[in-house]
């Protein structure tokens, strides 16, 4: 349990998400907020994706964060 909660892996897992998916509700919000049809519907339908039960995204979500943390920190 201490590996998966120290620092290195949760600053690893944060960078990790926002690749996968982070960025999705970033452009959401975004474009929400300063009314820009484009960002509103390439981040919902990208969201929309991600929601299916055979998407993949907590497995490349994790393989991204073990490969983060062999390059920066080992």
């Amino acid at each position: 349990m201490k590996t998966l909660f120290n620092r290195r892996t949760l600053l690893c897992f944060a960078i990790a998400w926002m690749i996968t998916n982070g960025w999705a509700y970033v452009m959401l919000g975004l474009g929400m907020l300063l009314k820009i049809k484009v960002l509103q519907v390439i981040s919902s339908c990208y969201l929309t994706f991600l929601w299916l039960p055979c998407t993949p995204e907590k497995v490349v979500t994790v393989a991204i964060t073990c490969k983060l943390m062999k390059v920066l920190f080992h």
